[in-house]
C-alpha cells in the first residue's frame, strides 16, 4: 500500500493530543538547543575547558544509553507512558537548575557539569524511549509518517529558535543563566502531558516472552537483530549519530576559536540549520514518493555529509565564513531531517506493539550508545590533530552510513513507506 493509499483510509487530521504532544516536545527541544550551546560554553568560558573536556562533557550526556537503554525499554513496556514522561521531565528540570544556582554562588566545576550531563542523560533515556513508544498510542497508524514530519518540523523550529535564543541569553546574562531556560521548558512539557489523550498501550507479553527482567530487556534486541530492514536502518543511524557527535564535539571550538565568531554569531549561523531542517522535513514525503524509500534514505545521508564538510574548508573569519558555515548547517540538517522523517516510522511498521518499548530502547542503545564514543573520538582528534582535521574526517565519514542501506533489502524498496508489520 502506498503512502497516499494509507492516508486515504486514515483520519484526515492528526488528533488534538498529538498537537499537545508536539507543542510540548518543541518547547523542550528549544530549551535543549539552548543547553547544547550554553553547557559547553559554560565549561569553555568559566572553566577554560579544551577540546577533550568538551568531548567528555558531551559523552556524559550520551553514555547512559549504554547502561540504561535496554532496562528503560522494559519499564516503558510495563508502566504508563505518561507517568514515565512526567517523572523524567521533572528530574531533568531539577538537575539543569543546579547549574545557574551553582554559578551564582561561585561553585561551578567541570565535575558538577559532568554529573549534571549524566543525570540529564539518564532521564533523557527514559523520556526518549517513552516518547517514541507513546506516539503510536496517540496517532493512528496511517498518519505516522505525517506525524513524524510534523515532529521533525518542530525539531527544526527548535534548532532555528534555540541557538539565537541561547546566544542572546548568554550575551545578555551568562551561559549558566541560559541553561535555566531549558529547565523551565521541561516544566512546561510536564504541565501539558495530563491533557494528552493516549490509548492504552498493548502490554500483553507474547507467549514465548521470558519473564525475567534481563531476558525481557534483550527481547527487543533479538527482534532487531533478526529483522534485516530494521537492523540496516539502525546501523545506518548509529553511523550517522557517531560521526555527528564527533563533529559536534569540536564544532563550537572551531567556530569560536578558529573563526572568531561571538556567541551571538555562533547561535545565528548554527540556527540556519533549522531552515534546512524545515525544508528537509517538508520535502521528505514528496521526495520519497518520487525516489522511493531506499533511495531517499541514501540521498539524505549523502546530503548531510556534503553539508558537514563545508565548514572546515572555511579558515578565515568574516562574512564569507559566516555564509559558508550557514550553508553547511543548512545542508547538514536538511539531509538529517529527510532521513529522520522516514527512518523512525520504519520501526513502527516492523515492530509489534507489544515490543515497541524494547525495540525503541534497543535502537536507542545502539545509536546513542555509540554517541559518547564519537564525542570522545572527536574531542581527542581535535586535541591531537586540530579541530579542522577532526571536522573534515567526521563530516566525510557520515557518508559511510549509506553502506548499511545499500547492502540491505531497504535499497530495493521503491514505495514511500513500509506496510505495517512486514519484515
Amino acid at each position: 500500500m502506498t503512502d497516499a493509499g494509507i492516508e486515504r483510509t486514515a483520519p484526515l487530521r492528526l488528533p488534538r493530543g498529538f498537537h499537545l504532544l508536539l507543542t510540548g516536545q518543541t518547547v523542550s527541544l528549544i530549551g535543549s538547543a539552548v543547553t547544547f550551546l550554553a553547557l559547553p560554553l559554560t565549561a569553555i568560558d568559566l572553566l577554560g575547558a579544551g577540546p577533550f573536556e568538551t568531548g567528555v562533557l558531551l559523552a556524559c550526556g550520551r553514555a547512559p544509553y549504554l547502561v540504561c537503554g535496554l532496562p528503560a525499554g522494559v519499564l516503558v513496556d510495563r508502566l504508563p507512558h505518561r507517568a514515565l514522561l512526567m517523572s523524567a521531565n521533572t528530574v531533568m528540570a531539577a538537575a539543569l537548575a543546579t547549574v545557574p544556582v551553582a554559578a551564582a554562588f561561585g561553585h561551578t566545576s567541570l565535575f558538577h557539569l559532568y554529573i549534571t550531563a549524566t543525570v540529564v542523560g539518564t532521564a533523557t533515556v527514559v523520556a526518549d524511549v517513552a516518547y517514541l513508544s507513546c506516539v503510536p498510542t496517540v496517532v493512528p497508524s496511517g498518519l505516522l509518517v505525517r506525524a513524524q514530519s510534523r515532529l521533525e518540523l518542530g525539531q527544526s523550529l527548535a534548532v532555528a529558535l534555540g541557538p539565537p535564543l541561547a546566544g542572546w541569553l548568554i550575551g545578555a546574562f551568562s551561559a549558566p543563566t541560559a541553561i535555566l531556560a531549558d529547565s523551565l521548558s521541561f516544566v512546561v512539557v510536564t504541565a501539558l502531558l495530563p491533557y494528552v489523550a493516549m490509548r492504552p498501550a498493548h502490554r500483553e507479553p507474547a507467549p514465548d516472552t521470558p519473564p525475567g527482567l534481563i531476558s525481557q530487556s534483550v527481547e527487543g534486541a533479538r527482534f532487531l537483530l533478526r529483522t534485516a530492514r530494521l537492523r540496516a536502518v539502525t546501523l545506518a543511524t548509529a553511523t550517522l549519530v557517531f560521526c555527528y557527535n564527533a563533529y559536534s564535539a569540536v564544532l563550537l571550538l572551531y567556530l569560536t576559536a578558529r573563526l572568531g565568531l561571538s556567541a551571538g554569531a555562533t547561535g545565528a549561523v548554527v540556527g540556519i540549520g533549522a531552515v534546512g531542517g524545515m525544508a528537509g522535513a517538508l520535502a521528505a514525503r514528496p521526495l520519497a514518493r518520487l525516489l522511493g524509500l531506499g533511495r531517499v534514505l541514501v540521498a539524505a545521508l549523502l546530503l548531510s555529509s556534503v553539508g558537514a564538510v563545508i565548514t572546515p574548508w572555511v579558515t578565515e573569519a568574516g562574512w564569507t565564513a559566516s555564509i559558508c558555515v550557514a550553508l553547511s548547517q543548512f545542508l547538514l540538517w536538511a539531509g538529517q531531517q529527510i532521513y529522520n522523517v522516514h527512518q523512525v516510522p520504519i520501526r513502527y511498521a516492523l515492530a509489534p506493539p507489544a515490543l515497541h518499548g524494547r525495540v525503541n530502547a534497543s535502537i536507542r542503545t545502539v545509536v546513542w550508545g555509540l554517541a559518547p564514543l564519537g564525542a570522545l573520538l572527536g574531542g581527542a582528534c581535535g586535541a591531537w590533530l586540530g579541530t579542522r582535521t577532526a571536522l573534515l574526517l567526521s563530516g566525510s565519514a557520515i557518508a559511510l552510513a549509506t553502506v548499511w542501506i545499500m547492502r540491505s533489502p531497504l535499497r530495493a524498496v521503491h514505495t514511500p513507506q513500509l506496510e505495517p508489520h512486514t519484515s
